[in-house]
């Protein structure tokens, strides 16, 4: 584990960020090229911006009309990753405008409560926030972000044409647009096309098992047997052993995070039969669902890979999911999109390697609108957007909403967006339609054409998919998470029963709601829904 000094537990940065140890060279950030040093670290030097996109120019400097010399503040989260693109482009709209962008930079632990301080005192400190998008819930009960639908009304955003349904639908807090996406986050599945294509090794696989496994695996319970078979094992005849997947379990890892995708297929109900898309951690009424029998059957599911194909211990953290995945240690594992851009960085040895899937299904769920399992002839998905991803928004203290707002849509553009979310240094992923298209970013990266099209139209097919749950977005969200992963921590370590953790998940997900307000978590939560 923890090949890469690069990837280091000492700072979480919930999906597309990474837990990531930042290189500490403060002027060093994104539209950067990277330079491996003798030590394996990674040097960056500035390369020269020789052209800012004409056709941004010529569609987004109309902000002279609001005058000069005015300085909009941005809270972001410490860089080089998430905020670094804001200072690039930053600049470059300051030159086009003669207005200035100043980045006020907070440890990720620390964005939440500079936010709620401001939002208490009614501060001007910030104009734009770039923040998480599953705070919109909090950030709207506070009144201090504005609504941004009239805004996108303007056809250079091209919203209704480039913008996925599933983006959409994150953007959105009880029928009403609050924030914008720069970063798509969710997880899917990651594997290595060379091994798991072998026609060898899916010889002895079906020799083993009785059945041939599909490329990639399908179901959880094939994912399962696919990663048994690959364990433990020099299956890349590199003189090491190989694990068949991997995934974080230490608690304070975001190991929460890394259930969830084994739980939503056991626990959503397809939306065509449900109230909303998505339902995933409470029924609409606020009653949880942590401790239904698809949630623990998910869980359970997700121990029995650790048993069976990963390696051993529960110290495992997303920095080694990263790392053995590009250094070619494993043959699998479910995460956010970034070990796409690392597996064309310059330490990793799988480069071209990797496919890209939707998270494996499931071939029943419970339907707890009737109490009952529900068997399925089509495998049964159910995606999660966790974290969501990072999302612009507009204080409502701000003297300069309408500059702000060029601001943004400046940093949504087609054109600059298409550049940031190919950049492995901004902790961006795919959010438009159009970056399928625009993919000389990604060539210049080291990517082929095909292989970026590919990880693209997954990460947008996960987005758009109609079981795909969006993150939850209710205040006390981080509360009720802590608490579920402290439980499942449990239930991991044997210490008690899959059931028996996720009831007192559950009691303690009641007392929580009991004590902020049930009628007003409820009322946030069908916000999140969509069903008011």
């Amino acid at each position: 584990m923890g090949h890469i000094t690069r990837y280091n537990e000492t700072k979480s940065i919930s999906g597309g960020g990474s837990d990531l140890k930042a290189v500490q060279e403060d002027e060093v950030y994104f539209l950067l090229t990277a330079e491996q040093e003798k030590g394996g670290l990674f040097s960056m030097r500035k390369t020269v911006l020789a052209i800012v996109v004409l056709c941004s120019v010529l569609l987004l400097a109309g902000s002279m009309a609001w005058g000069e010399g005015k300085t909009i503040k941005v809270l972001a989260m410490t860089g080089p990753w998430v905020s670094g693109p804001v200072k690039v482009h930053g600049e470059e709209w300051g030159k086009m405008t003669g207005n200035r962008v100043e980045v006020i930079e907070a440890d990720f632990a620390d964005l939440f409560p500079k936010m709620q301080q401001a939002a208490a005192t009614r501060s001007k400190a910030f104009d734009i926030l770039l923040a998480g998008n599953i705070w919109m819930a909090d950030l709207v009960g506070w009144g201090y972000v504005i609504p941004l639908d009239d805004y996108l009304k303007d056809p250079e955003v091209q919203y209704e044409t480039d913008v996925p349904d599933g983006i959409k639908l994150k953007n959105m807090f009880g029928g009403k647009t609050y924030g914008l996406i720069c970063d798509n986050d969710n997880m899917y599945l990651f594997y290595r096309k060379d091994v798991l294509g072998n026609p060898d090794y899916r010889a002895k696989f079906k020799e083993k098992y009785g059945y041939e496994y599909n490329v990639p695996p399908k179901t959880l319970d094939e994912l399962i047997d696919v990663a048994e078979f690959f364990n433990g094992w020099d299956w890349d005849n590199d003189g090491e052993i190989e694990y068949g997947f991997v995934r974080s379990t230490k608690r304070g890892a975001q190991t929460y995070f890394y259930s969830l995708p084994w739980v939503a297929p056991y626990v959503v109900v397809p939306r065509d039969k449900a109230p909303a898309q998505g339902i995933l951690y409470f029924q609409p009424d606020m009653t949880p669902l942590v401790n239904s029998p698809g949630w623990v059957k998910g869980i359970e599911k997700f121990i029995e890979m650790g048993k069976r194909g990963c390696g051993p211990g529960l110290d495992w953290v997303r920095g080694d999911v990263i790392n053995e995945m590009i250094l070619g240690h494993a043959a699998m594992a479910i995460d956010w999109g970034d070990i796409g851009p690392n597996s064309h960085d310059v330490q990793s040895k799988v480069k071209g390697l990797i496919g890209y899937a939707l998270p494996p299904g499931t071939k029943e769920y419970w339907d707890w609108q009737k109490g009952e399992w529900v068997k399925t002839e089509e495998v049964h998905y159910a995606p999660v957007h966790c974290f969501n991803g990072w999302s612009f928004y507009i204080t409502s203290t701000t003297d300069y909403p309408d500059l702000c707002w060029d601001f943004v849509k400046y940093m949504i553009s087609p054109e600059v967006s298409a550049k940031d979310v190919a950049n492995p240094f901004s902790g961006y992923q795919p959010w438009r339609k159009s970056h399928m298209q625009n993919l000389e970013a990604w060539v210049q990266a080291g990517w082929t054409e095909e292989e970026a099209r590919e990880y693209i139209a997954n990460t947008l097919a996960v987005t758009d998919h109609p079981n795909a749950v969006i993150d939850i977005r209710i205040p006390g969200s981080a509360e009720y998470m802590d608490v579920y992963e402290l439980h499942l921590t449990v239930a991991l370590s044997g210490e008690k029963s899959v059931q028996d953790a996720m009831n007192d998940c559950a009691a303690e997900w009641n007392a929580i709601t009991e004590r902020l307000g049930k009628d007003a978590q409820t009322k946030f939560y069908r916000q999140h829904l969509g069903l008011e």
